[in-house]
Formats: C-alpha cells, sequence, structure tokens
C-alpha cells in the first residue's frame, strides 16, 4: 500500500479513537504533520500515535517518518474554557497576577484574559467542551462576539474581542 493511503487511514484510525477529526499531511521529505482542532492534549495524541504506529503492520510504511503534532485551538474552546474560569471564579484573580507579575496597565486586561486562557486551552483535554449547561448562552455570545465587521466591508475574528466581551460583562 502507498504511503499516502496509509496515512489517510492512520488518521481515520486516530479520528475514530479520539472522536474528533485528524488529519495527517505530508511536509517534505520525510517528515509529515498530524493536526487536529481542540481534542486531547499533544501528549494524548502521540500516545495515541505511537500506539497505532507499534501496534501492528497496517501502518508500517508510516513508521519510519517524522510525525509532528499540531493542535489548533478553535473559538469555541476558546470561549469554554474563559466561561467556565468565570464560573469558577479564578478569572478576575489570574488576570490581576497577571497584571501586577508583568507590570501591564488595567487597559491591558483583554491581553492578560487572552493569555490566561489560551494556557488553560493548552493544558485542558478536550477544551472545547461545554462544563456546566449553564455555560452554553455565554459561550454563544463570546464566540458572536468574536467577528467583527470591518469599514471594508469584510469580516474579521479574534479571541481578543471574545475578551474584550467577556470583560465587559
Amino acid at each position: 500500500m502507498n504511503r499516502s493511503r496509509e496515512a489517510i487511514r492512520l488518521a481515520e484510525h486516530l479520528s475514530q479513537i479520539t472522536a474528533i477529526h485528524v488529519e495527517l499531511a505530508h511536509d517534505s521529505g520525510a517528515r509529515w504533520v498530524l493536526r487536529w482542532h481542540d481534542g486531547p492534549l499533544r501528549e494524548e495524541m502521540r500516545a495515541h500515535l505511537d500506539a497505532a504506529l507499534a501496534d501492528s503492520d497496517r501502518y508500517a510504511a508510516m513508521r519510519d517518518r517524522t510525525i509532528g503534532c499540531s493542535r489548533l485551538q478553535t473559538r469555541q474552546a476558546w470561549a469554554a474554557r474563559a466561561t467556565a474560569a468565570r464560573r469558577e471564579n479564578v478569572l478576575a484573580p489570574a488576570i490581576a497576577e497577571s497584571a501586577v507579575h508583568k507590570g501591564e496597565q488595567e487597559s491591558d486586561e483583554a491581553s492578560a484574559l487572552w493569555l490566561y486562557v489560551r494556557r488553560l486551552w493548552e493544558n485542558t483535554s478536550y477544551p472545547e467542551r461545554v462544563g456546566a449547561p449553564e455555560d452554553a448562552p455565554l459561550i454563544e455570545q463570546l464566540v458572536a462576539a468574536s467577528t467583527r465587521d470591518l469599514p471594508s466591508g469584510s469580516r474579521t475574528t479574534s479571541e481578543l474581542y471574545m475578551a474584550q466581551a467577556l470583560l465587559a460583562k
């Protein structure tokens, strides 16, 4: 079987195991990149990948490849982590601590919030999941706030817009 077909089968296998969409794309030479949004942590995905490669001859052509792992963040995940942290009453102290530690001004609270939530995302498996039913409306509001219309008629999205909207609440 050719390597590309095997890579597709490996990505499908990992998608089934993790219950998220996983892509495995050729980068250059012997390097491939495994990509997914949110879902398991990099270490968890690496363990699934290593187990799949070691478990059988199904993916033998991929064993000698260097496979990097790239976990991407969605707005849903950022909003879900921010909302959960707000519900748990840890946002205000985290923002204050960040501002004091870095000597930032109050006007940069949105950046401190963005960075704090980004760290939560980095350390949370399946960060896109809603932590509590009461979180759903705020998550939807934050995702909606992430998009702004520009004077040119185009649109832009940013997690920073969500941070600003959350601070305004």
